[in-house]
């Protein structure tokens, strides 16, 4: 369960990064008419976003209330929901080649794990978004949405306070917390990323994170239920 729960924040983060390839345009409807078009197509469900707020000349932009849907079939609405995404770029790079983001915070993100016969809705998702991978390429010849879309550095990116639940454990020990990630100057050394890239780099850190605590959490519920086997046992005093 916890090697399958690993994916959620890793596909989170992908549709976030959707949002870099449109921040040139410096337009909010763009961006978010670009998340919600993108994210849907890439993970098979509706994706959604309450508000995007952008002021690249001031260097700073914010996307709020990123929703993505649950497959069909699984009970929850959302598979993943977003507080917030909060962006300080370096306006001075805006128009060039090279996108320099000084900070990227994900705040708050929470996934909800199903499980079924046929897969998780996190597989589910998963194999979506892995389809949509191999239909475009990185070397793929570039479309009139992405032809712009320019090379990233992002000087320090962090996630915090985040929430895995296991839709299928009842009780306390069915909520991870998802350890707070950090990353620094990610782009840096090459020059500059694609947000796939970026994405891989981020996945990768958040699969550390989610195994080290879901793994926790499932070995001290483990413990909690042999604890409650052996007072079982104990005959009660009259």
């Amino acid at each position: 369960m916890a090697r399958k729960a690993l994916i959620a924040g890793g596909i989170l983060v992908v549709i976030v990064l959707v949002a870099l390839k449109f921040l040139g345009n410096n337009v909010d409807s763009i961006v978010k008419r670009g998340i919600e078009s993108v994210g849907s197509q890439m993970t098979g469900v509706d994706v959604s976003v309450g508000k995007v707020t952008l002021a690249l000349r001031e260097g700073r932009g914010e996307i709020g209330g990123l929703e993505v849907d649950n497959p069909k079939g699984f009970e929850e609405r959302h598979a993943f929901t977003l507080g917030s995404v909060t962006l300080a770029v370096d306006p001075a790079t805006v128009t060039k080649d090279v996108l320099v983001i000084r900070e990227l915070t994900i705040e708050a993100p929470d996934v909800s794990y199903e499980d079924a016969s046929s897969g998780s809705n996190i597989e589910v998702i998963q194999r979506n978004a892995e389809a949509y991978a191999k239909a475009h390429p990185p070397d793929a010849p570039k479309d009139s949405a992405s032809e712009d879309a320019p090379r990233l550095i992002v000087e320090s990116l962090q996630i915090q306070n985040g929430k895995v639940r296991l839709a299928d454990v009842r009780g306390k020990d069915g909520v991870v917390d998802l350890p707070p990630v950090s990353m620094r100057n990610l782009g840096k050394r090459e020059g500059g990323i694609t947000s796939a890239q970026l994405a891989q780099a981020v996945v990768q850190e958040l699969t550390d994170a989610i195994k080290a605590s879901a793994k926790q959490a499932l070995a001290d519920r483990g413990k909690d239920r042999a604890k409650d086997a052996v007072q079982a046992k104990v005959p009660r005093r009259r």
